[in-house]
């Protein structure tokens, strides 16, 4: 029947946050344990299963599209993020989401970001336990050329870190402080933010309306991003 050929609009998108993830060789010798440290293999699944039953992948402003009441998607869409900018972003899962078309963001922290990508650490025998690398300008700017559908957005600056009275830095940040680690990110042109710990305060999110960022991402509790989320604390 006609009714049953319309599309039926979601009402709620799954927005898939995913950290660090290694081959499992690593994950299973040094982050067994670890909930933050995941594996590509398992990621690889997901996109693959993601592809082969038609979900349509967006980016974080066409979230805000949809967000705003601007656009209309059906049930099968998700957002995938990853958030901190791991070097492993770029040289693992890269090659997975362009393998598949899909869309993704990953949110990164301004501070962390060198000229240069370090060179992969592929082979067990160099590979060293918490030894981490992060995403450079030069991945940035070939990635924004060659597959924009793998887009780059902030996760602060430098606020991704607990203070020594183990509260988040975000929280003893002035004013002043919070614009400037915004005002920071200005070359990159971001235009959406995932807070890091998913800690944030109406201050910061004032601050990024006024700036121009269109939405911001908590983490967790867990749950699916809605239309009655706060434009400045999205669930994911």
């Amino acid at each position: 029947s006609l009714h049953d050929a319309l599309p039926i609009y979601t009402d709620r998108i799954p927005i898939l946050t995913f950290h660090r993830l290694v081959p499992d060789n690593i994950k299973y010798k040094y982050y067994k344990d670890n909930e933050w440290v995941g594996s590509i293999d398992i990621f690889e699944e997901m996109m693959e299963y993601l592809h082969d039953n038609g979900y349509k992948t967006i980016s974080t402003e066409e979230f805000y599209e949809w967000y705003i009441g601007k656009v209309e998607y059906d049930r099968k869409t998700v957002l995938v993020c990853f958030d901190d900018g791991f070097y492993e972003d770029y040289y693992l899962a890269y090659p997975i989401l362009k393998k598949y078309g899909l869309k993704a963001t990953s949110f990164i922290v301004g501070s962390r970001i060198e000229e240069t990508t370090h060179e992969y650490r592929s082979d067990k025998k160099s590979y060293k336990k918490d030894t981490t690398y992060y995403i450079g300008k030069d991945v940035i700017e070939e990635v924004r050329v060659e597959y924009p559908n793998y887009e780059f957005q902030s996760h602060s600056y430098n606020y991704h870190y607990y203070t020594s009275d183990g509260k988040h830095r975000i929280y003893s940040m002035t004013k002043e402080e919070l614009i400037e680690d915004v005002k920071k990110m200005s070359e990159y042109n971001f235009t959406t933010h995932a807070y890091p710990y998913g800690q944030y305060n109406e201050l910061v999110q004032k601050i990024l309306k006024e700036n121009g960022y269109l939405v911001a991402f908590r983490f967790g509790p867990s749950d699916y991003a809605k239309r009655d989320n706060d434009q400045y604390a999205i669930y994911r």
